[in-house]
């Protein structure tokens, strides 16, 4: 805290670090460690690893198998054959990016007040945090009807001859091997979200007199008004643990504090 003639300042934070391994789990021994959940992260994430998106059907051809979920087409997801045995299967499943419990939570908030006005702020974040997000608003088929912005912008063979941006793969009314858990899917929910906001003037006293008002505080407050985030959708809220659960909400309300 620190006062300045007539101006009142303080600031305040919280950075918060916590990690975490499992050092023996009830499991089957594995070829592959990664492949356990033994000395990994509570809730690590998992999946396969994405290369990019297949081209052609030679591309096709020329790649380790992946028919283990399905027929492959061009546009769709192109694996990491992670143990070399020229199949993409199960044992290719490996950890991906963090867990879904944040390994860093921090905020920092303010007061400053001079005169008669008053102002405040809180942000409030959390950063080395992912999640496998497959439902509502994700895939094309989470929901039928609904598509996101980048929906817009799926493989198509004239969109990749022609070099135009490609942000998803090739779209399908059915379920393809894009949707088996991978990390396109697996996506960044670090955020920074302004909380709340607030401004206040308070009346002089000589005004509230006359009306026989000891005090007489307006206000105009924000809450969630600005989201700083690294997830690629739009449609799904970071903070939220599920992209079915209804987003946090942008508010902004007038008010008045009042002592008779």
């Amino acid at each position: 805290k620190q006062d300045i003639g007539n101006v009142s300042l303080t600031v305040r934070g919280n950075f918060t670090y916590s990690n975490n391994k499992i050092l023996a789990a009830d499991e089957a021994n594995s070829a592959y460690p990664y492949i356990r959940d033994t000395g990994y992260r509570v809730n690590q994430a998992k999946g396969l690893i994405a290369l990019g998106l297949f081209k052609d059907y030679d591309d096709i051809r020329n790649s380790p198998q992946q028919t283990e979920w399905g027929t492959v087409m061009p546009g769709d997801i192109k694996y990491k054959d992670v143990n070399g045995d020229g199949d993409i299967d199960p044992e290719d499943i490996s950890p991906i990016k963090y867990s879904n419990i944040p390994r860093i939570t921090y905020g920092f908030s303010g007061n400053l007040s001079w005169r008669n006005l008053d102002f405040s702020f809180l942000f409030s974040g959390v950063a080395k945090v992912s999640k496998y997000y497959s439902n509502f608003g994700v895939t094309e088929i989470g929901l039928v009807g609904f598509y996101t912005g980048y929906h817009l912008n799926a493989w198509t063979a004239e969109r990749y001859n022609s070099g135009r941006k490609i942000e998803y793969p090739a779209l399908s009314a059915n379920t393809t091997t894009s949707m088996t858990a991978n990390d396109f899917f697996v996506m960044d929910r670090s955020f920074l979200r302004l909380k709340n906001i607030e401004l206040g003037y308070t009346l002089p006293k000589l005004l509230l007199e006359k009306i026989k008002i000891q005090k007489l505080r307006i206000y105009v407050s924000g809450n969630n008004l600005l989201t700083f985030k690294k997830m690629k959708l739009n449609s799904i809220d970071p903070e939220q643990s599920s992209e079915t659960a209804y987003p946090v909400t942008k508010m902004v309300s007038f008010g008045a504090n009042v002592t008779f």
